[in-house]
């Protein structure tokens, strides 16, 4: 694993699942690492448990909030000094169900947290990058984000579609600027967002009904992913990079390993809980 000694890096929503195994990665690596949650339980209950506590800080943020995450940057300059590295990991899926099936509040909801929140971010990141001309900004790209069907989590791929475009417009906007740009897609993640999924209507009912399996060849734990970003981060160079776990190749290369673990007996289907509901129907009042 490549070294990240003396790098100061921000990680937003990092008290669980992948931006927790994000920061025990980067911690791992050498790096000093700012957590970030919502609310000041998971953070000090995320700090408690890190392996390095010296290289450690933790901060309550909701990164819909613009003054909350630029108080952010300038609470870790106050802190550190700098940071080097920013990574706008924040975000949910808030179901799996048709279009025509989900809340349009809940696509509201989703927007503020998966892209407003990035936007706030990077603002608050780039300000300080810019003056400096230097720095990594990181955005988590996720299902959708490469402009495919992500049925039946379409909202949410909705919300990742728009982040890559706005990382590639940022990428285009400050070429020549010492800033690099970094849009990374772990890929499926045995996390709680897809190990507990919430799921509306009959339709994606039906869908979700293998979903174990699905998960089993296609998902790796959130580690693989974390260390895969952290020799990312290492390894940059260039100005603006996008990197995907999921390959062409990665479905055959499940399938075998499931095939070869049945022929073994040595896998298993991953613990997973569906909670159901009716479909979202517009009622007047």
């Amino acid at each position: 694993m490549p070294s990240l000694t003396n790098k100061v890096i921000v990680i937003t929503g990092s008290t669980r699942g992948f931006g927790l195994a994000t920061a025990q990665a980067c911690l791992a690596a050498g790096a000093t690492v700012v957590l970030t949650g919502r609310s000041q339980e998971a953070v000090e209950r995320t700090l408690n448990g890190m392996q390095f506590p010296g290289r450690t800080a933790g901060f309550v943020v909701d990164v819909r909030d613009e003054a909350q995450v630029h108080h952010l940057a300038e609470q870790v300059i106050q802190k550190f000094g700098h940071f080097d590295i920013w990574i706008n990991n924040a975000g949910y899926s808030s179901a799996a169900g048709m279009i025509l099936d989900m809340n349009p509040h809940e696509a509201l909801e989703m927007f503020m947290a998966n892209d407003l929140g990035a936007l706030h971010g990077t603002q608050a990141a780039m300000k300080h990058f810019l003056a400096r001309k230097a720095g990594l900004l990181v955005n988590i790209y996720g299902n959708g984000s490469f402009l495919r069907p992500a049925t039946p989590t379409a909202l949410y791929g909705t919300t990742k579609a728009w982040l890559t475009s706005f990382t590639r417009s940022l990428a285009k906007e400050n070429a020549g600027s010492g800033v690099q740009i970094l849009g990374f897609s772990p890929g499926m993640m045995t996390t709680d967002m897809l190990t507990s999924p919430r799921v509306v209507g009959e339709k994606a009912q039906e869908q979700m009904k293998n979903f174990g399996f699905v998960l089993r060849f296609l998902a790796w734990a959130p580690e693989v992913a974390a260390r895969r970003l952290v020799k990312a981060l290492g390894s940059q160079h260039r100005e603006f990079v996008e990197y995907r776990m999921f390959k062409p190749w990665t479905p055959l290369l499940g399938l075998l390993r499931v095939g070869w673990e049945n022929l073994t007996k040595t896998g298993k289907t991953p613990a997973f809980t569906l909670t159901t509901e009716p479909a979202y129907r517009f009622e007047r009042k």
